[in-house]
């Protein structure tokens, strides 16, 4: 499979792998290939090894990351997400956790996109899936060797929204144009060769999640081949062997128990992200794990009815049938849109004020405090283009209104627009501060500790200090 540079956000083609028609249920390794369906697999992790160029002491460089081909695996913080979106280039969105799934609560919520579910991973609706991907549902499927069910679960929310407030940039709409014509699993084999999101995504890696990503998948694969080697050997004809086993053969039972235990535990507290996403006028759920979506409800926006309140009871229900150990995440509209729209709506409305100012009396002007002559204009407003703009015009109704005003009328109205955009710049600013605050969250994630931590307690081992003072960690 050919790659492309990791610095390079351009599309690369692949060599999707085709096979047979799938039926609903859940995928498997084999599927893959076009086979019949084999061990099903819960959580995927890296199909080669980060390179082993720096001992664990040492911290995981971006080159390191970039050259992985896994994917690591990311706190469920929301500030990460939207971070993580706006470096792939979409704008508009955030991602807000939500504590509990109500639907009397989303409405006061911006424009929602798409929920997203974190839960310890089970199977559920296997049944309901669709026979083939609908032309109008774009969805991939979660290659194996990529635990990259985070940020697959959030393209798939964004990559089937139609909203003009929603940018999702030169890249992704590249990268959804090259796939639109491909199968499920085609998809996935192509974004899993996307170095430009795998590197955005692994930025979050720390040297000891890429080592117990190796280490995960070199027990599994430990496994794999013991399990090929025991039907081999079932296969053989029979033959004489020593009832004394060598020390190579204990050995090798031993480590395959702490293997066997080390996977075992990890994939009983596997979990996984899935979307669910409204597309016109039906709610779809998108599981990276699944062959094909599946179709959860229908709502009719024409009637007042909310695309979540077609769902909301199954995912409670799926909540109330596990456990406690569960995160919801909507994909919202970001609070800078409206905000937005409503100072250049504004700003719009003060310039046509001032034109009709202007023409009852030039020197309008002297009539206002000098505070209220001149609306804001910080400098954010400089990188609003003038199609950007356009799409904010002054409402007809408000131009009809402000044709028939007087002076007077004209001044006061001139006023309230300067206080009212004063009071949009100050909230706006507030929310760019909130983004700001997330780069940095993110920015301290991305440091990674360990080496340092492990670095100081080899020290103070070496020193003696560690074994001086063990009593006090560990009290008999």
């Amino acid at each position: 499979m050919q790659q492309n540079n990791p610095n390079d956000g351009a599309v690369t083609p692949t060599h999707p792998a085709s096979g047979p028609a799938s039926s609903p249920k859940k995928r498997s390794v084999d599927d893959l290939s076009g086979d019949s369906p084999g061990k099903k697999v819960k959580m995927d992790r890296g199909d080669s090894s980060p390179p082993r160029s720096s001992p664990p002491s040492v911290p995981a460089i971006d080159q390191l990351k970039a050259d992985w081909q896994g994917y690591c695996e990311i706190e469920s913080d929301p500030a990460y997400f939207s971070v993580i979106l706006r470096e792939i280039g979409i704008q508009g969105v955030n991602v807000q956790e939500l504590a509990f799934l109500d639907p009397s609560n989303l409405i006061t919520l911006p424009a929602i996109h798409g929920l997203v579910l974190l839960y310890r991973h089970r199977e559920f609706d296997q049944d309901k899936q669709e026979i083939t991907c609908p032309n109008h549902v774009w969805f991939a499927n979660q290659m194996p060797g990529q635990n990259s069910c985070a940020t697959l679960a959030m393209i798939h929310t964004l990559l089937n929204v139609q909203d003009p407030d929603i940018d999702i940039g030169e890249h992704m709409r590249e990268f959804k144009k090259f796939t639109q014509d491909m199968k499920p699993s085609q998809r996935g084999h192509t974004f899993a060769s996307w170095n430009y999101v795998k590197k955005i995504h692994n930025s979050f890696a720390k040297k000891m999640d890429m080592l117990e990503n190796d280490k995960y998948i070199a027990n599994k694969s430990a496994q794999a081949e013991k399990r090929n080697a025991a039907d081999a050997k079932k296969a053989a004809p029979p033959k004489t062997t020593s009832k004394t086993r060598s020390r190579t053969a204990r050995r090798n039972s031993e480590d395959s128990t702490d293997s066997n235990a080390s996977v075992e535990e990890f994939e009983a507290n596997a979990h996984h992200y899935i979307a669910f996403v409204p597309i016109n006028g039906q709610v779809w759920k998108l599981d990276g794990m699944d062959k094909q979506p599946t179709l959860m409800g229908e709502y009719d926006e024409g009637k007042g009815e909310m695309w979540f309140d077609a769902v909301s009871d199954r995912i409670n229900s799926l909540i109330a049938t596990g456990d406690n150990d569960y995160g919801i995440y909507a994909i919202t509209q970001s609070p800078l849109v409206p905000i937005r729209n409503q100072i250049i709506e504004a700003d719009n409305t003060v310039h046509y004020v001032d034109a009709r100012l202007t023409a009852i009396n030039v020197d309008w002007k002297g009539f206002l405090d000098e505070d209220d002559v001149e609306p804001p204009s910080p400098s954010f407003m400089g990188s609003f283009s003038e199609t950007y703009r356009a799409t904010n015009p002054v409402p007809n109704s408000i131009k009809a209104a402000i044709d028939k005003e007087d002076l007077d009328a004209l001044l006061d109205r001139h006023r309230a627009l300067v206080a009212r955009m004063r009071n949009h710049v100050m909230v706006y600013m507030e929310r760019e501060q909130e983004v700001e605050d997330q780069d940095q969250r993110a920015a301290d994630r991305r440091w990674d500790y360990g080496p340092a931590i492990q670095k100081w307690m080899s020290m103070l081992a070496e020193n003696g200090y560690l074994e001086e003072n063990l009593k006090k960690f560990y009290p008999s």
